[in-house]
């Protein structure tokens, strides 16, 4: 995929750790996210903000890695939130069910009209 460069970058906060993801996460990406997520997971916060205000494209393999944290923090007991999913990313969710996993921060949007 040719776009916006990937990039997440971290902040550590008392027991809250934020990603901010910016860019396109495609298959390319998500080793880069993967590993954040990770680091920021075995710190073992009592929550993890993934900020998506600068996230321009998710693909499937991206989503994975989202569905994938968020099973991971369900299962140690970490709350995994979900700020500022713009229109592609909130539509993906909407499209593949997954909105109700981070419903916090993704819009509900109208239904798509031809």
């Amino acid at each position: 995929m040719t776009g916006p460069v990937f990039q997440v970058s971290t902040a550590l906060e008392a027991d809250v750790a934020a990603l901010r993801l910016v860019g396109a996460l495609d298959l390319d990406a998500t080793p880069q996210l993967l590993a954040a997520v990770a680091d920021c997971l075995a710190r073992r916060p009592d929550r993890v903000v993934l900020d998506l205000w600068g996230l321009r494209f998710c693909d499937c393999a991206g989503l994975n890695v989202l569905m994938g944290a968020k099973a991971t923090a369900d299962r140690i007991g970490t709350e995994l939130r979900v700020e500022g999913a713009r229109t592609q990313v909130a539509r993906l969710f909407a499209l593949t069910g997954v909105d109700e996993l981070f419903a916090g921060g993704v819009p509900r949007l109208p239904p798509r009209t031809l």
